[in-house]
């Protein structure tokens, strides 16, 4: 059931996580994985198409890289002004923007006019993908939220593989026609008008407990002093959730930023070490997105209430091992099921950082936060090979591999310590 507070206290009618409306935000969802995945296999001919420009070497990689810089940079932004002019008319703007900026490439002449299309494309992702998590977050509550943001990120994820598989044959055909799956968003702009309803307005007035805790089994379960008991002070509510936003928001970074090794690495790990051709090299670099929808998924049913921080670190430990596995891998048996365990731990730890913030930000702020939010997780994913470069070039592909699963699963014994900490009664004065 719904807990966003309108006006008058009350919430508007509960949506089931089966309704249309929940087809249609998870649809939208999947535009904001489309956006690299769609350019990638073109990018070869693009090179080629472009190869007399000067500095084409470094600027063909930002077709692919530049929307995530945007989205890091402008999400935030997104945000307040999800907050300020009303959810769905800025989920409109930006799947409006997404076709036009995406299409962009159907008629481009030159490098620039295709890197402005991109720059605009990731202004139209961080409009969408703000606009959609912060519906989700209004219009379900407790459990059907946790359900529906693991849903989120299934569909993400499954979507990545889908439509790579697409735009490779597209772009088999001539590298424009990858373009052409951009203006297909346009065909949800009837259904997202139609059947996705716009939640009440919350004014910016003074916070209402309503504001802080979502419901029963949500925040008050991941944080007690968010449950602020009756005559305790709202700013106090107000302040813990910011500070769980704002833990959940860095640990996103974090998990981007030692994510992002794995794709971008393991292309050339695959054909320099082991012998790959490309056939086979595709169908390794399927296996992650697949087993992150697929661990998405258990999510929900795994993570509720003090639960959460537990999941969070057994899927740091999970990831870890994974990295391990490749770093330290001497033959393809064992790559294989590290590459598919570290799609699985992140699988876990997204939808749960993400539900984090979704139940803890106060409902007057929720687009704002979910817009830094939706920053941290863009920002991550462009500054990873920037701050893993060096360490590749000095050591090598898999030591940095192994060096990345070390850290992860250093975090995940941090956090079942901290939590074990967090569990373990005040003992009352004077008992020995």
């Amino acid at each position: 059931m719904s807990r966003f507070a309108d006006g008058h206290g009350g919430p508007p009618p509960a949506l089931a996580a089966s309704s249309a409306p929940a087809v249609t935000l998870l649809a939208a969802s999947a535009l904001t994985v489309m956006a690299p995945t769609i350019v990638a296999p073109a990018l070869p001919s693009i090179a080629r198409e472009f190869a007399s420009v000067p500095g084409a070497d470094l600027l063909v990689p930002l077709v692919l890289t530049l929307p995530a810089l945007v989205i890091a940079v402008t999400a935030s932004g997104a945000g307040a002004l999800v907050d300020r002019i009303g959810r769905r008319p800025v989920l409109v703007a930006g799947i409006v923007l997404y076709g036009a900026a995406g299409g962009t490439g159907l008629v481009a002449g030159s490098l620039t006019g295709l890197l402005a299309g991109r720059v605009g494309l990731g202004l139209a992702i961080a409009a969408a993908l703000t606009s959609v998590t912060t519906l989700i977050a209004d219009l379900y509550g407790g459990r059907a939220r946790s359900r529906m943001l693991a849903r989120q990120a299934a569909v993400m994820g499954a979507s990545g593989t889908v439509f790579t598989i697409i735009s490779g044959l597209l772009a088999g055909v001539g590298w424009r026609w990858s373009f052409t799956l951009y203006p297909v968003a346009w065909f949800l702009l009837p259904a997202v008008l139609r059947l996705v309803p716009e939640p009440p307005r919350v004014g910016t007035g003074s916070l209402r407990r309503a504001d802080v805790v979502p419901g029963p089994g949500t925040v008050s379960a991941v944080d007690g002093s968010l449950a602020a008991a009756d005559g305790a002070s709202v700013p106090t509510g107000e302040r813990n959730a910011l500070g769980i936003v704002a833990v959940s928001v860095a640990l996103l970074t974090l998990v981007q930023i030692a994510f992002y090794l794995l794709p971008v690495q393991l292309p050339f790990l695959l054909e320099e070490t082991f012998g790959l051709g490309p056939a086979a090299t595709g169908l390794f670099i399927a296996i992650p997105p697949l087993a992150y929808a697929g661990a998405s998924l258990a999510s929900a049913r795994l993570s509720s209430g003090r639960r959460r921080a537990t999941v969070l670190a057994v899927a740091f430990g999970v990831t870890g091992a994974g990295y391990l596995a490749i770093g330290l891998a001497g033959n393809l048996g064992v790559v294989a099921p590290g590459v598919l365990l570290g799609g699985a731990g992140l699988g876990l730890m997204v939808p749960n950082l993400v539900g984090w913030v979704a139940h803890a930000a106060p409902a007057r702020l929720r687009g704002r936060l979910i817009g830094v939010m939706t920053s941290a997780l863009f920002l991550g994913q462009f500054a990873s090979p920037l701050l893993w470069g060096p360490v590749v070039r000095a050591a090598g592909r898999q030591p940095a591999l192994t060096a990345a699963g070390f850290m992860l699963v250093a975090l995940a014994v941090s956090a079942l310590f901290l939590d074990a900490l967090r569990r373990v009664p005040e003992r009352p004065a004077g008992s020995g």
